[in-house]
């Protein structure tokens, strides 16, 4: 939309500047920049450029599991210790984080286990594991086993991401050593 401008408008301008200074060059001059200025704003305003909607910050979160727990195979690990769920993507009572917007994300997750206990997290999208760690404690007395991975997805809008035991196993994991996290990158 282009703006107009009325005649009256800038004859009251001019007249009003012309009065005051008694320069009429300048006056014409300063109202035409001012003018030029006003188009511009109200182009800006008309097209949407200086009103686009803001982007949405990247989702980001971290959970730890609270207590410590035994996961049959095929359960769903449930990090129910949310320490950050910037956009609240990450769902602590399923387990699973919900991709919000198509994009390249940054997954990290670690694993205790205790003495003589084992398990095997695996990471899984919609069901296809996507990467895999191992925890396995077969030491006595007070050895324990961490383990972590990290992996880079890219992932589409409602893509879900969990955690299992890759093979399908029990598992048993220490809380507050056992977390989940993740960050949208792009």
């Amino acid at each position: 939309m282009k703006f107009t401008y009325s005649r009256g408008l800038l004859w009251l301008l001019f007249s009003i500047y012309a009065a005051v200074n008694g320069d009429c060059d300048k006056g014409i001059t300063l109202i035409k920049d001012q003018l030029k200025t006003l188009e511009k704003s109200v182009n800006m305003v008309t097209d949407g450029s200086c009103c686009s909607p803001k982007p949405k910050p990247p989702s980001a979160f971290h959970a730890e599991i609270r207590s410590n727990r035994m996961y049959k195979g095929g359960s769903v690990w449930v990090y129910d210790n949310v320490v950050t769920n910037l956009g609240n993507a990450y769902n602590p009572a399923t387990g699973k984080f919900t991709a919000p917007t198509k994009g390249v994300y940054l997954f990290n997750w670690y694993t205790l286990s205790d003495p003589g206990k084992m398990s095997h997290a695996g990471l899984y999208v919609n069901g296809k594991i996507k990467g895999r760690q191992a925890s396995n404690n077969g030491g006595g007395g007070s050895k324990w086993v961490t383990a972590g991975s990290s992996i880079v997805l890219a992932l589409n809008k409602g893509d879900l991401v969990y955690i299992m035991d890759a093979h399908g196993w029990t598992s048993t994991v220490r809380g507050s050593w056992t977390a989940f996290g993740g960050v949208q990158l792009s």
